[in-house]
Order: C-alpha cells, then structure tokens, then sequence
C-alpha cells in the first residue's frame, strides 16, 4: 500500500491518496483535481479512484469535493452528522472566506461510528472523534490512522467554531490514546507534519493532563 500526501499551500491542508493495487481512495477534499491526477498517474498501471472520504465538513477539507466527484464519479463519505453542515456556509465555514455549499447530493454517503468500509482492496475502519466539529472523524487503514483536525503532532483542533466542544474533545482524545491507536504505528494528520504513537500520547496526555477531571 501506499500513501501519497498532497498539501494545499494556502491553507496547509493536507489530503491523502491512498493506494492499493488498481484502487484508490482521496482522504479529505482540499487539493484540486491536477496535483490528484498528476500522483495517480504515477502508478502504472493508473488506479482508480473509488471514493473521497472527509474527516470533517470544515471548508479547507471540502473546497475541490464537487470537481473530484465529477471528475472521477466517484462517492464520498462523510460521518453522518456532517452531512447537512455541507450545504451551510456557516456551518461548513467558508464563510470566513468565500461563501460556498457542495452542490452534490445523491454522491454523499455517510457512515455510523465504528463501520468499516470496504473499497476494492482497501478497508477502511470509520470513528466518530467530536469535538472540533461534531462530524470530525478518524480514518483507520492498516496501521495507520488519519486524524484530521482531531489531533495533530504538537496540539489539537480548536474548538471555538460551530459545533466545537472541548469537554466532548477530550473525551474523544482519551479514546484515540486508549483504545483505537493499539495497533497504530503512524498518524496522519488534516494539517502539519506526520507523527509516531510516542509523539501521539506525549501530545495527549499533555492535554488530558490539563484537564485532570476527564
């Protein structure tokens, strides 16, 4: 398997391309459809791509989804709470910058807490991570976890904005330290520098350490 990170200058946003055999998957939506095809093309012969998954609603990580479903008429998937916040540009937040809504519908899947996925080659373990934004989700494929803007190498995705809640984030960084990172070897982020399990629980427990009632 291999996975190709793709960084979105402007706002550092990372998205991933994830790719097994002739399959693919695009984690996070922030990248336009070139830097996509230019890193499939790579690959010989050129995979396919089966479907965007989104760690969360929030602008910076949806901005190209309705060129890249129609460009490679491919789903996405979005933690089912979040779907709704897609077509709000309040609650998606690109209100901050240039107001916009994914025009796609019938292209928007959602998945429950826990739920596997299953693409080609690919699988895919699916977990609710609230606390940035009510749909923030990990994705968890082999040993290796993405976490969006749950939690990234040196602090955790702010809380401040619609549908954050920081006593709901810690709860859910307690459960990626405890229980869905056992097997995981590297983390992903939505934004900054990858990082190890070691990095992970310093970070966390850091944080959790703060706020001792938890």
């Amino acid at each position: 398997m291999d996975i190709v990170k793709i960084v979105e200058q402007k706002m550092g946003q990372n998205s991933y391309l994830i790719i097994k055999d002739e399959d693919a998957i695009l984690i996070d939506a922030g990248v336009v459809v070139s830097q996509v095809e230019e890193n499939l093309k790579v690959f010989s012969p050129k995979p396919k791509l089966r479907a965007v998954l989104l760690t969360h609603c929030h602008f910076d990580h949806i901005r190209e989804l309705d060129n890249l479903i129609k460009k490679y008429e491919c789903p996405a998937y979005i933690f089912k709470s979040g779907k709704p916040m897609l077509y709000n540009e309040n609650h998606n937040l690109s209100c901050l910058e240039a107001p916009f809504k994914i025009k796609a519908k019938k292209d928007i899947k959602t998945f429950k807490d826990s739920e596997e996925l299953v693409f080609g080659n690919i699988q895919v373990l699916c977990y609710n991570t609230p606390g940035h934004s009510v749909d923030s989700s990990v994705f968890v494929i082999g040993d290796n976890m993405f976490t969006g803007d749950t939690v990234f190498k040196i602090e955790v995705g702010r809380t401040d904005l619609y549908s954050g809640q920081e006593d709901v984030q810690l709860i859910s960084l307690k459960r990626i330290r405890d229980d869905l990172s056992r097997d995981i070897k590297h983390f992903y982020p939505g934004h900054g520098p990858n990082f190890n399990k070691e990095d992970m629980k310093y970070n966390i427990d850091r944080i959790l350490g703060e706020n001792e009632w938890i």
